[in-house]
């Protein structure tokens, strides 16, 4: 009795097990009935690797939107003569067209991105100008230093650019503001670009 008691204890067990989610390896055997040769038997094992991707990308400081920022000046000529703030300022004007420049371009900005996605691009997009009259998109290029590329040679031309996965890309942008000051009317002019850094 006991023992009938046992072996249903057992099977009880084993069928928890199996209810579980236990898992059974894989089993076979290899059997020669006259005892003699050979005989193997073999189990497989799985092995499942997953690497997470990631992807990162730094324009500029960290954790901030930094501005690059020009002042465009003018010149009185035939002095020619730097105005300062006020009104009703005298100045040997001699009539011809004043003279109109953007300032030094300002400080270029350090750029890193890396990834281990197997294809890795980079893109930048250009909103739209808080007001009319101002720069063109074309006007503002891009001088880069290192390895990672700039989409598009100027902010006008953002383009998907590839870069190196599982490696690091680094150096420098240098924005440089071009086109003719002198067209542009009076104003401060605002906008926005936007890089995106993708890993498929």
């Amino acid at each position: 009795m006991k023992t009938t008691l046992s072996r249903l204890a057992l099977a009880a067990g084993a069928a928890l097990a199996l209810g579980g989610g236990s898992a059974l390896a894989e089993s076979t055997y290899g059997y020669a009935s006259a005892g003699t040769g050979t005989v193997t038997a073999t189990a497989r094992v799985n092995l499942s690797v997953t690497v997470a991707k990631l992807i990162l990308l730094r324009v500029g400081a960290a954790n901030t939107v930094d501005t690059a920022a020009w002042t465009v000046g003018a010149t009185i000529p035939a002095g020619p003569t730097a105005p300062v703030a006020g009104n009703n300022t005298a100045v040997n004007w001699n009539g011809a067209v004043p003279t109109l420049a953007a300032s030094a371009s300002p400080a270029a900005l350090t750029v890193s991105a890396w990834t281990n996605a197997t294809t890795a691009t980079i893109n930048c997009a250009l909103g739209a100008w808080s007001a009319t009259g101002g720069p063109a998109d074309t006007d503002f290029t891009v001088t880069v230093t290192g390895t990672l590329p700039h989409p598009g040679t100027n902010l006008g031309a953002c383009a998907s650019t590839s870069f190196t996965a599982n490696s690091l890309r680094t150096g420098t942008w240098q924005y440089v503001l071009g086109g003719t000051p002198g067209a542009w009317s009076a104003g401060t002019y605002t906008n926005v670009v936007t890089y995106t850094a993708t890993g498929v």
